[in-house]
């Protein structure tokens, strides 16, 4: 059940903070204004909802912004949205919230209901192929993915939610980076619109476009999985503390099942060192094997908290894998997150 608790009131406020999530969503003008059709709605869909229309991505959308103390079920709004569409005039029409939690995002999405949560997730199926080509299009110019860097310092920002306005000598500290691989990153993440670069005297501060969940959306296709290689191996002594990674740590952190080897994670620089240095052997037959030990594109530790690798990295590994269990497994990770 979604219980509100805002009054008529509060519309214009919501609709404020509405405009300039998608405004950083978006990287375009998004106006909204009341619509003046709402009067010919039945009266209690006006006790329900504020209305208020916008132009996105050349189509005519119209969001309904939830206002009601009562409760409503996500199959209540589903019929509310079929209602408001009949006299919409062909326009898009956006459920909106303050707050949805995992649950009740995913009965709206299979209910066929787009939605808006400012500074957590817009879904607009309607819309996919036109924000996809309003996203994807400038970007091909510019390379398919992140570079390594650029995407664990903006992991960095979304887990930590601390980074606003560092600097690349304090990030590079923290992170285990030298400060120009880390301005560098903080150039590639402004060039990609994810966050803009000012001066505080010689240094140059980084400060993101838009919420933490809005960051992942913005970013989801310019992820790259950090695994770079995924080696079998045989424990010859005691293995030094390892880091849960791959399938062991979604298992860890879902109601996925376990897989048969357990999985770690360990930066690929040096790992032919570490593995030497700590009694690993490498072997290519799996029915041999110990465990699983991924080489990845930047050290896990910089970003995990605990002993399992980050959420945000699973996501980027697994979100689009061929595995749907896998896949959606990556995804509950991100909407399950109080970012």
């Amino acid at each position: 059940m979604l219980d509100h608790g805002h009054a008529a009131g509060d519309d214009g406020a919501f609709a404020k903070r509405l405009e300039a999530y998608l405004v950083a969503l978006l990287h375009a003008p998004v106006v909204l204004a009341p619509w003046k059709g709402a009067g010919a709605l039945p009266v209690f869909l006006n006790r329900l909802y504020g209305y208020f229309g916008a132009r996105i991505a050349r189509r005519d959308c119209l969001f309904m912004l939830a206002r009601e103390t009562a409760p409503l079920t996500p199959a209540d709004i589903a019929k509310h949205v079929a209602t408001i569409e009949a006299a919409a005039g062909g326009r898009v029409v956006i459920f909106a919230s303050r707050h949805l939690n995992a649950t009740q995002r995913a009965r709206l999405i299979g209910l066929g209901v787009a939605f808006a949560v400012p500074g957590n997730q817009l879904y607009v199926p309607q819309l996919a192929m036109d924000l996809r080509e309003h996203f994807r299009a400038p970007e091909r110019a510019r390379g398919d993915h992140l570079s390594p860097v650029a995407q664990a310092v903006l992991f960095h920002h979304i887990l930590t939610a601390r980074d606003q306005g560092a600097t690349p000598t304090a990030l590079a500290r923290e992170m285990r980076y030298s400060a120009m691989s880390v301005g560098r990153a903080f150039d590639e993440l402004a060039g990609r619109n994810l966050a803009r670069i000012e001066k505080r005297g010689r240094e140059k501060t980084i400060h993101y476009t838009a919420a933490p969940g809005a960051l992942i959306e913005l970013s989801r296709t310019l992820l790259r999985s950090p695994v770079r290689g995924r080696h079998g191996v045989i424990f010859k002594r005691e293995p030094p503390p390892l880091m849960l990674a791959g399938e062991s740590a979604l298992a860890a952190l879902t109601d996925l099942n376990p897989p048969r080897l357990p999985t770690y994670a360990i930066a690929a620089n040096n790992w032919t060192h570490f593995f030497a240095n700590n009694g690993i052997a490498g072997t290519n037959d799996l029915d041999e094997a110990e465990a699983l030990i991924e080489t990845w594109r930047y050290d896990p530790a910089s970003l995990a908290d605990g002993e399992v690798v980050d959420r945000l990295s699973l996501y980027a590994a697994y979100w689009n894998d061929d595995d749907e269990r896998l896949a959606q497994a990556a995804r509950r990770l991100v909407e399950e997150a109080a970012w």
